[in-house]
């Protein structure tokens, strides 16, 4: 069975970084909550991961089709518990896009994309979500 693996090392009293290859990543708490501020909270790179799954997927299964597409935008929204835990309840992705080839095959494309991406299906169960075009 396949693995991956990421490893956080502490880089301060609230930071920890993430080292690649090429890019390190530091996840922080926003100087207003007791943090640093010195990157995204963990829950926005959570938001960035299922954001940047659907992206390539949806990237990888246009190329196969030939849809062009410019100005491709994805709002990732979240919407927090008011309860404890403190979690995210639902989580809606808006996307839009300047130019397209064929709006028909994009908006097949937007559901490929989601039943596609690890993220999102790692995450879906008992969790309400939407992709919208907007």
């Amino acid at each position: 069975m396949e693995t991956i693996q990421i490893t956080l090392e502490q880089i301060s009293n609230t930071a920890m970084q993430l080292n690649n290859e090429t890019i390190k990543v530091i996840v922080d708490r926003p100087l207003s909550q007791g943090g640093g501020g010195n990157g995204l909270m963990g829950g926005q790179y959570l938001l960035t991961g299922i954001g940047g799954c659907f992206c390539s997927t949806f990237f990888a299964a246009a190329q196969s089709r030939d849809l062009e597409i410019e100005g491709f935008q994805v709002d990732v929204i979240a919407t927090k518990s008011e309860d404890l835990p403190k979690r995210f309840t639902d989580i809606l992705l808006d996307v839009s896009y300047k130019k397209c080839s064929d709006p028909t095959v994009f908006k097949k494309l937007l559901r490929i994309a989601e039943m596609g991406c690890l993220s999102i299906n790692t995450i879906k169960e008992g969790m309400g979500f939407k992709v919208n075009q907007k």
